[in-house]
């Protein structure tokens, strides 16, 4: 029997790897006769568009320093062409190694040289000298960082016949979804050898999980990756890149993204939790697109948010029924899909993972098994390691449901010393996070998102809308992201009020449940603007922040959306409750669905993503980002150095140059603390100089000197990981042995 389950997986395995092989062809571009006009280009014009492309940098630099000198913060502002096709006004390329195959006949030698004005510095390649006569010849080139309008050009364009631009590795995106298919493919196969009771029940769950998942996945499915810019979309995209970029330079764990932001560097990771971001950064590294990256991350999420649901409610109300109609709501909730493809926030999508966890974590440490607190030491940490305001949401929640037991904690101490166990491991686990979060705070780099809470707080007839928005305007948010969090869950909650109240009397688990319900019930209130929150926003600072910290009052629909959706599955807990409950779900998500794949892809398997995000945390303040030149290196008198040997390698650079000006140099890199520098071996100061760019001190002029830079952190953020690996241990080690116990 052993050896046939090892030959059907096997035959599962090569099946699913061998269409997806099939399907694998090489990416490559073709241009020839009126098409040639899209890539090939003078020498001459390649000069006029960099030209250009300079002007344009010198007029927002000098923009730049007038603010700097008015004492003014503009910021960014949104990004031009964030999002391009491939072919579009020439090639818009991410990072990897290409070669531009050349046809020609020319009765005269000619040169091919690979162009991208204003990126070119991201563009590795030597000028070509091609002989006279006919045939075919190969310009390779390396793309390190997203460059867009990419051309070839040619000194006789004339002489060209057809180009055919060709990625070295093709994307392995069909052999990723191979390997997901028949994962998932092998762990059904391996619970339907089971043949008792339990394993009939695991099978019923594991096909309820995987068909929600499925139906919750059908935007992945489709051609490219849905999303809005007007959202956090391009924000995420860029982390995952950073990450890439920073693995691929042998940075772990990546502190500074060093690929965001035209190379110049982002310390995003020091705010933004990132640990499940690895998951599709290393996809990328991989050989797979960033468009097929996060199309199998956003599958990932949906599975994992309904197998979580699904045992965690199974496990608090001991109901197999309860927990399929809860992870149906749960997983298919509108507002959590709106979160997942509509806002494209991947954080708080991985946060609502881990909601369900701590409902059942709470309730066991609190009113159960105290034992059980590595349950809620797992939830907070997951919670902790995806998003920061579902952190402060969930700690106030804990916090209140601990108040509403309090007699029963101070009649049984030891559930105290539960919650201070699990809140122990918690901080130990994600100290590698916090301890440099703080000291970059208490250094100045601008982390402030404060915004005016009471300007975005929802309306109560929002709640009964019936299907998601087309609006962006910022009134009408609420609208846009549909029902909140869902017409099925608010009549399954109907349901349960009224089969309680007509019963006259209270069934298993409902007790529970009615617990779920009202306090649902309490933070959808608090989402809306039925809640003080003009007052609390209009508090003396420092009080006022807290509250204007939370930004968007509707996020709390994400914590409501749990508790409501294991209440309203007591209301459908009937044969025919179930019925009802499947029709309006797959009806109100169908639709929800339906209206995010109505548009254009806004990012295809081989599309353009632009590294120069807009958001204006996490730099310093007055560090104007639409200023940054590519590989720009300054002297001190503002000459522009001619460098050689130029090498970066993530946040490391290492180059030679020759400046009359030898009082301090800038160069490409946002400055952050934690950056060393050295100059023919010897170390040097370093701070931040013009609109935030890092500059070194100690360089003598008249004279060629090495110069490095690296990003070195600081042995408090050493001391602060392996505390974390302590943590991380700990929690396994406590959940193994409990689970053995």
């Amino acid at each position: 029997m052993k050896k046939k389950k090892m030959i059907v997986f096997a035959v599962l395995w090569l099946v699913c790897l061998g269409l997806a092989a099939c399907y694998t062809k090489d990416t490559a571009w073709m241009f020839e006769g009126e098409a040639l006009t899209t890539i090939l280009t003078t020498q001459q014009e390649a000069q006029r568009m960099e030209a250009a492309a300079q002007a344009k940098l010198d007029t927002a630099q000098q923009e730049a320093r007038a603010l700097q000198a008015a004492g003014e913060w503009k910021g960014s502002g949104t990004v031009e062409e964030a999002f391009l096709p491939a072919v579009a006004d020439g090639l818009n390329l991410m990072w990897g190694a290409y070669c531009a195959e050349v046809e020609y006949e020319s009765e005269e030698p000619f040169e091919l040289n690979i162009v991208s004005p204003g990126r070119q510095s991201f563009v590795k390649g030597e000028t070509l000298s091609v002989q006279a006569g006919a045939g075919r010849v190969v310009v390779p080139f390396d793309v390190t960082d997203a460059a867009a309008h990419i051309r070839v050009a040619s000194s006789r364009t004339e002489a060209v016949r057809a180009i055919t631009v060709r990625r070295e590795m093709p994307y392995r995106d069909n052999i990723a979804y191979g390997v997901f298919l028949a994962g998932v493919l092998s762990v059904l196969y391996a619970l339907k050898s089971d043949s008792s009771q339990r394993g009939r029940e695991r099978r019923q769950g594991a096909l309820v999980v995987l068909c929600t998942a499925a139906f919750a996945s059908l935007p992945v499915l489709l051609h490219g990756l849905y999303g809005n810019m007007d959202h956090d979309l391009f924000f995420h995209l860029n982390r995952i890149e950073g990450i890439a970029s920073g693995l691929r330079a042998g940075q772990f764990p990546v502190r500074i993204h060093a690929s965001t932001m035209l190379g110049y560097g982002y310390a995003a990771p020091i705010f933004y939790p990132e640990v499940f971001l690895y998951i599709p950064a290393v996809l990328r590294n991989l050989g797979v697109s960033l468009a097929g990256s996060v199309r199998i991350f956003e599958m990932l999420i949906n599975l994992a948010v309904a197998a979580v649901c699904y045992m965690s409610t199974n496990a608090l109300m001991h109901n197999r029924r309860s927990a399929a109609g809860a992870t149906v709501l749960y997983t298919l909730c509108i507002y959590r899909l709106a979160t997942l493809y509509t806002r494209a926030a991947l954080g708080e999508s991985l946060a609502m993972i881990f909601f369900p966890l701590m409902i059942l974590a709470m309730a066991e440490v609190l009113t159960r098994d105290e034992r059980r607190w590595p349950l809620l030491a797992l939830a907070m940490t997951g919670v902790c390691m995806s998003h920061l305001l579902s952190t402060l949401f969930c700690a106030g929640l804990c916090a209140l449901a601990a108040i509403c037991v309090l007699p029963r904690l101070i009649k049984e101490p030891c559930r105290i010393l539960a919650i201070l166990k699990a809140a122990g491991v918690t901080v130990l686990c994600v100290l590698f996070f916090y301890v440099p979060m703080l000291s970059y705070t208490a250094a100045g780099v601008n982390a402030s998102v404060a915004l005016n809470a009471s300007k975005n707080a929802l309306q109560p007839g929002s709640f009964l809308m019936g299907f998601s928005g087309r609006n962006n305007l910022p009134e009408d948010f609420a609208y846009t992201i549909g029902v909140v969090p869902g017409l099925a869950i608010l009549v399954g909650c109907g349901l349960f009020a009224v089969r309680r109240y007509t019963a006259g009397h209270a069934e298993k688990d409902d007790g529970p449940s009615l617990f779920l319900l009202v306090a649902g019930g309490a933070l959808l209130l608090a989402a809306t603007d039925l809640f003080p929150w003009e007052f609390l926003c209009g508090l003396p600072s420092p009080y006022s922040t807290l509250f204007m910290q939370i930004q968007f009052p509707w996020r709390l629909a994400g914590m409501a959306a749990p508790l409501l959706c294991i209440a309203a599955a007591r209301g459908y807990d009937r044969p025919t409750g179930m019925a009802l409950l499947l029709a309006l779900t797959l009806v109100f998500s169908g639709y929800t669905l339906q209206s995010v794949v109505q548009d254009t892809p806004i990012l295809m398997q081989d599309g353009f993503c632009d590294t120069r995000v807009p958001q204006n945390e996490y730099t310093y303040a007055g560090t104007e980002k639409a200023a940054l030149r590519p590989g720009e290196i300054r002297a001190a008198s503002g000459e522009q150095v001619v460098v050689e040997g130029y090498e970066k390698r993530g946040t490391n650079l290492s180059f030679a140059l020759n400046a009359q000006d030898g009082r301090y140099i800038e160069v490409p890199l946002l400055y952050y603390p934690g950056y060393r520098a050295e100059i023919d071996g010897r170390p040097c100061t370093t701070e931040r100089g013009e609109n935030g760019l890092l500059r070194i001190y100690g360089g003598p002029g008249g004279q060629t000197v090495q110069v490095s830079v690296q990003f070195v952190p600081p042995a408090l953020w050493r001391v602060s990981e392996a505390a974390s690996l302590l943590g991380v241990g700990l929690l396994v080690w406590t959940l193994l042995r409990r689970k053995r116990v």
